[in-house]
C-alpha cells in the first residue's frame, strides 16, 4: 500500500488530560441540574424560541480579560469554565454564569450600528451571597479590592459594594432574620 501523501502535513496525536478543575467544575453543574430537574409530564410547554437554558447569567464588559478572570476565580471563588483570550472569558459560581466581553471586538463588545461602544463600570451588578460579610469585606480590602461601600443593612440582608478592576459592581451579601431563598 502507497504511503498517503497527506501524512507529511499531520500532526501527531497527542492524548490531552481534561483540567481536574473543569472536571469538578462540570459535574458540580450537571448533579445541580440532576437534583432540581422536574418529572417531564410536570414541565409547562416551552412557548417557541424560548431558551433551553435556565442558568442565570450576566454579562460583564471588563478592560481586561485576564485581570477579571484572576479577580473573580481568586477574590470570589469563580470557576473558569472557557477563556477564548483575548476578547472573552465564562466562568460560574454555583448557579450563576459569569460572561465577561472585552469592549471593541466581534461579539458582544462589537460597536453598535450607530458607532456606540460598550464600556466597562456601570451600576447594574452581580449580587453574591456570603458567609461573613464584615469579614469577607476586610480581606478584600486587605487584598487591595476596591469597596464603594461598607456594610450596611438592607432587606433582611447586610451588604456591602466591591468593583472589579473593570469598574464593575459586586454585591455581597449575608443574610439576617427574614431573609429567605426561593425553594
Amino acid at each position: 500500500m502507497a504511503a498517503d501523501p497527506l501524512d507529511a502535513l499531520r500532526l501527531p496525536v497527542v492524548p490531552v488530560e481534561p483540567r481536574p478543575q473543569f472536571a469538578a467544575a462540570l459535574q458540580r453543574q450537571i448533579e445541580a441540574a440532576e437534583a432540581t430537574a422536574e418529572p417531564a409530564a410536570a414541565k409547562p410547554a416551552e412557548s417557541p424560541g424560548a431558551a433551553p437554558s435556565q442558568t442565570p447569567t450576566v454579562r460583564y464588559f471588563v478592560d481586561d480579560l485576564e485581570t477579571a478572570v484572576a479577580f473573580y476565580r481568586g477574590r470570589l471563588g469563580f470557576d473558569e469554565e472557557l477563556i477564548a483570550a483575548p476578547s472573552f472569558a465564562m466562568l460560574y459560581r454555583g448557579g450563576l454564569r459569569l460572561l465577561l466581553s472585552v469592549p471593541g471586538v466581534p461579539g458582544a463588545g462589537a460597536p453598535l450600528p450607530d458607532g456606540t461602544v460598550p464600556e466597562a463600570g456601570g451600576w447594574n451588578r452581580i449580587s453574591l451571597q456570603v458567609a461573613d460579610l464584615a469579614g469577607t469585606v476586610e480581606a478584600l480590602r486587605q487584598a487591595g479590592v476596591r469597596v464603594r461601600a461598607g456594610v450596611t443593612a438592607g432587606v433582611a440582608v447586610r451588604q456591602a459594594l466591591i468593583q472589579d478592576p473593570s469598574g464593575n459592581l459586586v454585591e455581597l451579601i449575608e443574610p439576617t432574620a427574614g431573609y429567605r431563598d426561593r425553594t
